[in-house]
Protein backbone atom coordinates (compact mmCIF):
# COMPACT_ATOMS: atom_id res chain seq x y z
CA UNK A 1 0.00 0.00 0.00
CA UNK A 2 2.77 2.38 0.98
CA UNK A 3 4.74 1.46 -2.15
CA UNK A 4 1.74 2.10 -4.44
CA UNK A 5 1.12 5.46 -2.75
CA UNK A 6 4.77 6.46 -3.22
CA UNK A 7 4.66 5.45 -6.88
CA UNK A 8 1.44 7.41 -7.35
CA UNK A 9 2.87 10.53 -5.76
CA UNK A 10 6.02 10.21 -7.84
CA UNK A 11 3.89 9.98 -10.98
CA UNK A 12 1.94 13.09 -10.05
CA UNK A 13 5.16 14.98 -9.35
CA UNK A 14 6.66 13.90 -12.68
CA UNK A 15 3.50 14.96 -14.53
CA UNK A 16 3.50 18.31 -12.75
CA UNK A 17 7.12 18.99 -13.67
CA UNK A 18 6.44 17.95 -17.27
CA UNK A 19 3.48 20.34 -17.49
CA UNK A 20 5.59 23.19 -16.08
CA UNK A 21 8.42 22.53 -18.53
CA UNK A 22 5.95 22.29 -21.41
CA UNK A 23 4.39 25.59 -20.36
CA UNK A 24 7.73 27.42 -20.37
CA UNK A 25 8.68 25.93 -23.74
CA UNK A 26 5.42 27.04 -25.32
CA UNK A 27 5.31 30.53 -23.79
CA UNK A 28 7.03 32.29 -26.75
CA UNK A 29 4.45 30.83 -29.12
CA UNK A 30 1.58 31.93 -26.88
CA UNK A 31 2.97 35.46 -26.72
CA UNK A 32 3.13 35.56 -30.51
CA UNK A 33 -0.41 34.24 -30.74
CA UNK A 34 -1.72 36.93 -28.36
CA UNK A 35 0.45 39.70 -29.85
CA UNK A 36 1.36 38.93 -33.49
CA UNK A 37 4.69 40.47 -34.47
CA UNK A 38 5.93 40.95 -30.88
CA UNK A 39 9.07 38.82 -31.28
CA UNK A 40 12.32 40.71 -30.89
CA UNK A 41 10.75 43.44 -28.75
CA UNK A 42 9.03 45.17 -31.67
CA UNK A 43 6.72 48.04 -30.71
CA UNK A 44 3.08 47.33 -31.53
CA UNK A 45 -0.12 49.37 -31.49
CA UNK A 46 -3.50 48.89 -29.80
CA UNK A 47 -6.36 51.13 -28.70
CA UNK A 48 -4.18 52.53 -25.87
CA UNK A 49 -1.30 53.39 -28.17
CA UNK A 50 2.19 51.94 -28.60
CA UNK A 51 3.41 49.05 -26.47
CA UNK A 52 6.07 46.35 -26.33
CA UNK A 53 5.70 42.85 -24.90
CA UNK A 54 8.19 42.19 -22.10
CA UNK A 55 8.85 38.53 -22.91
CA UNK A 56 11.62 38.29 -20.30
CA UNK A 57 9.26 38.93 -17.37
CA UNK A 58 6.28 37.07 -18.85
CA UNK A 59 5.29 33.91 -16.94
CA UNK A 60 2.97 30.93 -17.31
CA UNK A 61 1.70 28.13 -15.10
CA UNK A 62 -0.72 25.25 -15.56
CA UNK A 63 -3.51 25.84 -13.04
CA UNK A 64 -3.17 22.86 -10.64
CA UNK A 65 -6.85 22.91 -9.60
CA UNK A 66 -7.93 23.15 -13.24
CA UNK A 67 -5.14 21.59 -15.33
CA UNK A 68 -7.19 22.04 -18.51
CA UNK A 69 -6.41 25.76 -18.13
CA UNK A 70 -3.02 27.51 -18.31
CA UNK A 71 -2.35 30.89 -16.72
CA UNK A 72 -0.22 33.50 -18.51
CA UNK A 73 0.83 36.96 -17.27
CA UNK A 74 2.45 39.48 -19.62
CA UNK A 75 3.88 42.96 -18.89
CA UNK A 76 3.02 45.36 -21.71
CA UNK A 77 5.52 48.25 -21.70
CA UNK A 78 4.04 51.64 -22.61
CA UNK A 79 6.93 53.93 -21.70
CA UNK A 80 10.48 53.05 -20.72
CA UNK A 81 13.04 55.43 -19.23
CA UNK A 82 16.12 55.04 -17.05
CA UNK A 83 14.35 55.88 -13.78
CA UNK A 84 10.65 55.45 -14.51
CA UNK A 85 8.20 53.83 -16.86
CA UNK A 86 4.65 52.72 -17.52
CA UNK A 87 3.50 49.15 -18.03
CA UNK A 88 0.16 47.36 -18.19
CA UNK A 89 -0.43 43.86 -16.84
CA UNK A 90 -2.17 41.41 -19.14
CA UNK A 91 -3.55 38.18 -17.67
CA UNK A 92 -4.65 35.38 -20.00
CA UNK A 93 -6.32 32.00 -19.59
CA UNK A 94 -5.51 29.41 -22.24
CA UNK A 95 -7.04 26.05 -23.00
CA UNK A 96 -4.17 23.69 -22.14
CA UNK A 97 -5.13 21.16 -24.83
CA UNK A 98 -6.19 23.40 -27.72
CA UNK A 99 -3.72 26.14 -26.69
CA UNK A 100 -6.09 28.93 -27.61
CA UNK A 101 -7.03 31.95 -25.51
CA UNK A 102 -10.13 31.41 -23.36
CA UNK A 103 -10.18 34.81 -21.67
CA UNK A 104 -7.90 37.81 -21.22
CA UNK A 105 -7.77 40.96 -19.12
CA UNK A 106 -5.53 44.03 -19.41
CA UNK A 107 -5.06 46.19 -16.32
CA UNK A 108 -3.68 49.59 -17.36
CA UNK A 109 -0.65 50.91 -15.49
CA UNK A 110 -0.62 48.07 -12.95
CA UNK A 111 3.17 47.63 -13.37
CA UNK A 112 4.26 51.30 -13.52
CA UNK A 113 7.56 52.06 -11.79
CA UNK A 114 9.77 54.92 -10.67
CA UNK A 115 12.13 54.85 -7.68
CA UNK A 116 10.36 51.65 -6.65
CA UNK A 117 10.39 49.20 -9.55
CA UNK A 118 8.83 45.84 -10.37
CA UNK A 119 11.19 43.02 -9.41
CA UNK A 120 9.08 40.16 -10.74
CA UNK A 121 5.64 38.58 -10.95
CA UNK A 122 4.48 35.09 -10.03
CA UNK A 123 1.26 33.11 -9.90
CA UNK A 124 -0.37 32.14 -6.61
CA UNK A 125 -2.55 29.08 -7.18
CA UNK A 126 -3.62 28.42 -3.60
CA UNK A 127 -7.27 27.23 -3.52
CA UNK A 128 -9.02 30.59 -3.21
CA UNK A 129 -12.66 29.44 -2.99
CA UNK A 130 -14.27 32.83 -2.66
CA UNK A 131 -17.86 31.92 -3.52
CA UNK A 132 -19.48 28.47 -3.29
CA UNK A 133 -17.18 26.28 -5.41
CA UNK A 134 -15.84 29.09 -7.60
CA UNK A 135 -12.05 29.26 -7.66
CA UNK A 136 -9.88 32.34 -8.01
CA UNK A 137 -6.14 32.51 -8.67
CA UNK A 138 -3.60 35.11 -7.70
CA UNK A 139 -0.81 37.15 -9.24
CA UNK A 140 1.84 38.40 -6.84
CA UNK A 141 3.75 41.49 -7.90
CA UNK A 142 7.11 42.08 -6.24
CA UNK A 143 8.64 45.55 -5.98
CA UNK A 144 11.81 46.97 -4.50
CA UNK A 145 14.07 49.99 -4.66
CA UNK A 146 17.77 50.25 -5.38
CA UNK A 147 18.85 52.04 -2.22
CA UNK A 148 21.48 50.42 0.00
CA UNK A 149 21.00 52.68 3.06
CA UNK A 150 17.17 52.67 2.72
CA UNK A 151 16.20 49.24 1.37
CA UNK A 152 12.57 48.53 0.53
CA UNK A 153 10.81 45.35 -0.65
CA UNK A 154 7.10 44.71 -1.11
CA UNK A 155 4.82 41.97 -2.47
CA UNK A 156 1.19 42.59 -3.36
CA UNK A 157 -1.51 40.02 -4.07
CA UNK A 158 -4.13 40.38 -6.81
CA UNK A 159 -6.95 37.86 -7.27
CA UNK A 160 -8.83 37.01 -10.48
CA UNK A 161 -11.75 34.78 -11.35
CA UNK A 162 -13.18 33.44 -14.58
CA UNK A 163 -16.74 34.74 -15.01
CA UNK A 164 -18.19 32.95 -18.02
CA UNK A 165 -15.83 33.87 -20.87
CA UNK A 166 -14.41 36.88 -19.05
CA UNK A 167 -11.59 37.33 -16.57
CA UNK A 168 -12.17 39.89 -13.88
CA UNK A 169 -10.24 41.28 -10.97
CA UNK A 170 -11.82 40.67 -7.56
CA UNK A 171 -8.97 41.86 -5.30
CA UNK A 172 -6.23 44.37 -6.07
CA UNK A 173 -3.04 45.64 -4.43
CA UNK A 174 -3.25 43.78 -1.14
CA UNK A 175 0.24 44.02 0.38
CA UNK A 176 1.13 40.66 1.95
CA UNK A 177 4.83 41.33 2.55
CA UNK A 178 6.79 44.52 3.16
CA UNK A 179 10.25 45.14 4.54
CA UNK A 180 12.42 48.19 4.81
CA UNK A 181 14.70 50.19 6.99
CA UNK A 182 17.40 52.76 7.36
CA UNK A 183 20.99 51.94 8.29
CA UNK A 184 24.60 53.03 7.85
CA UNK A 185 25.27 50.08 5.47
CA UNK A 186 27.65 48.67 8.09
CA UNK A 187 25.62 47.83 11.20
CA UNK A 188 23.65 50.57 12.94
CA UNK A 189 20.07 50.99 11.83
CA UNK A 190 16.39 50.23 12.23
CA UNK A 191 14.41 47.68 10.25
CA UNK A 192 10.87 46.41 9.93
CA UNK A 193 9.36 43.41 8.19
CA UNK A 194 5.67 42.53 7.86
CA UNK A 195 4.34 39.24 6.54
CA UNK A 196 0.68 38.41 5.97
CA UNK A 197 -1.47 35.33 5.35
CA UNK A 198 -4.86 35.53 3.64
CA UNK A 199 -7.57 33.37 5.26
CA UNK A 200 -10.92 32.67 3.60
CA UNK A 201 -13.49 32.76 6.39
CA UNK A 202 -16.82 30.93 6.63
CA UNK A 203 -18.82 34.16 6.74
CA UNK A 204 -20.69 34.72 3.48
CA UNK A 205 -21.20 38.35 2.55
CA UNK A 206 -22.41 40.37 -0.42
CA UNK A 207 -23.21 38.41 -3.60
CA UNK A 208 -22.22 35.16 -1.90
CA UNK A 209 -18.54 36.03 -1.52
CA UNK A 210 -16.86 34.93 1.68
CA UNK A 211 -15.09 37.48 3.83
CA UNK A 212 -11.30 37.42 3.79
CA UNK A 213 -9.06 37.92 6.78
CA UNK A 214 -5.48 39.15 6.55
CA UNK A 215 -3.33 38.06 9.47
CA UNK A 216 -0.20 40.18 9.72
CA UNK A 217 2.94 39.71 11.77
CA UNK A 218 5.32 42.68 11.98
CA UNK A 219 8.84 42.55 13.40
CA UNK A 220 10.67 45.74 14.30
CA UNK A 221 14.36 45.68 15.21
CA UNK A 222 17.30 47.96 15.86
CA UNK A 223 20.92 46.98 15.44
CA UNK A 224 24.09 48.59 16.75
CA UNK A 225 27.76 47.83 17.24
CA UNK A 226 28.45 46.55 20.73
CA UNK A 227 32.01 45.80 21.82
CA UNK A 228 33.08 45.49 18.21
CA UNK A 229 30.20 43.17 17.19
CA UNK A 230 27.06 44.04 15.27
CA UNK A 231 24.12 43.01 17.43
CA UNK A 232 20.34 43.34 17.53
CA UNK A 233 19.77 45.54 20.57
CA UNK A 234 15.98 45.89 20.30
CA UNK A 235 13.34 43.61 18.80
CA UNK A 236 9.55 43.58 19.03
CA UNK A 237 6.73 41.70 17.32
CA UNK A 238 3.23 42.96 16.63
CA UNK A 239 0.33 40.89 15.28
CA UNK A 240 -2.87 42.21 13.75
CA UNK A 241 -5.92 41.02 11.81
CA UNK A 242 -7.97 42.78 9.16
CA UNK A 243 -11.32 41.79 7.68
CA UNK A 244 -11.77 42.34 3.93
CA UNK A 245 -15.36 42.31 2.67
CA UNK A 246 -16.73 42.06 -0.85
CA UNK A 247 -18.47 45.17 -2.20
CA UNK A 248 -20.51 45.64 -5.36
CA UNK A 249 -17.79 44.41 -7.76
CA UNK A 250 -14.68 43.52 -5.76
CA UNK A 251 -13.15 43.16 -2.33
CA UNK A 252 -12.70 46.53 -0.64
CA UNK A 253 -9.51 47.12 1.33
CA UNK A 254 -9.89 48.80 4.72
CA UNK A 255 -8.13 52.14 5.03
CA UNK A 256 -5.25 50.56 6.96
CA UNK A 257 -4.46 48.33 3.97
CA UNK A 258 -4.93 50.88 1.18
CA UNK A 259 -1.90 51.32 -1.12
CA UNK A 260 0.64 53.95 -0.09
Amino acid sequence: MTFRLAVGLAGLLTASVALADDCAAQLPGWLEQAHPGQAGGIWLQDERGAYRVDARQSICKVWPARPHLTLVAVPLLREEHDDHGQSDLEVLLLDSARQDVVARLIEPNRLDWDAIFVDGIEFDTAPYRLRAQDLAFGVRIKRRNGSAPNPFHETELNLYELDGQHLRSVLSELVVQRSGGEWDTHCAGEFSESTGVVIITERVGHAGYRDLQLRMSAIHSRSAEVAGDCQTVERSTQRSRYTIEYGDERYLLPIELSPL
